[in-house]
């Protein structure tokens, strides 16, 4: 396996200011593997990596659903693959159920968070604050009077259980930026996966509860994160280390080139430019 190392100088955690849901579900997952992945920049060349074709195809799908939705003619891009086309023919036989409203593509939104430094620190009279920009790009976002729908578009051989969407950062992140962006209650917010393999709907359900939660959890992991100087390795026979890209740099035997990710985290979000 090659590695690519982009930065590896980089040392400095307050280097990284925009946090998406792939920083957070990585430093619940492995730390070590947050230092690599965005603190180090390491990567494995495009030649290393077996998922390029898939993650091809899917930044395809979302592109034509980008393009389906402008109005534009998708019938080129869908013939381009016998997947593309069975994937456009399922969402336009079984479509997820959307609500009303001002329908927005690939939809980004920021918001800002100030960290105060010293919350673990309380004797040192130095009160310092630190900011970290959460950031989201929605696949697909509804905009109605009463309620928002947050659409997501999924490629996965089977759908993910309602639980593991719910738990994972995806959900919790687009959700929360979206309640504090707006003026909707959090009870006027869901997320809506669709899979494209199977045509299958997983509803998210939001509350105040739930985004009382995420604050809370967020304010830990991003303090977290500001005051981090060493990225523990997760313990010897991990099952996170097994299909891990770093794992060789973790002396944990080679990649296994094979893996086919399985679990919404393994699959990296896809950005379609406007």
């Amino acid at each position: 396996m090659v590695l690519q190392e982009r930065k590896s100088t980089m040392t400095a955690t307050s280097a990284i200011t925009s946090i998406s849901q792939g920083h957070l579900n990585i430093w619940e997952t492995c730390q070590r593997k947050y230092q690599y992945k965005y603190l180090q920049e390491l990567s494995l060349s495009e030649a290393d990596l077996s998922t390029q074709e898939k993650l091809l195809l899917g930044a395809n799908f979302h592109l034509l659903m980008q393009q389906k939705e402008l109005g534009l003619d998708v019938s080129v891009l869908a013939s381009s693959n016998v997947k593309l086309q069975l994937w456009l023919t399922a969402f336009e036989n079984q479509p997820p159920k959307m609500i009303v409203g001002d329908r927005l593509c690939e939809h980004r939104r920021i918001l800002e968070i100030p960290i105060e430094m010293s919350l673990h620190h309380s004797q040192n009279r130095d009160r310092g604050q630190g900011y970290f920009v959460l950031t989201t790009i929605y696949d697909f976002l509804i905009l109605g009077d009463r309620q928002a729908q947050i659409l997501d578009w999924k490629t996965h051989q089977v759908a993910i259980p309602h639980d593991q969407l719910k738990n994972n950062w995806q959900t919790r992140l687009y959700l929360y930026v979206l309640a504090k962006t707006t003026s909707y209650a959090p009870e006027q917010l869901s997320m809506t996966y669709w899979f494209a393999n199977t045509a299958e709907s997983v509803i998210v359900c939001y509350s105040q509860e739930e985004c009382d939660r995420t604050e809370k959890k967020l304010q830990q992991i991003l303090l977290a994160i500001a005051q981090a100087q060493d990225y523990p390795k997760l313990p010897i026979n991990s099952s996170a280390c097994d299909f891990c890209e770093f794992r060789d740099r973790c002396d944990r035997g080679d990649f296994v080139n094979k893996f086919l990710p399985s679990s919404i985290e393994d699959i990296p979000e896809i950005i379609i430019s406007a």
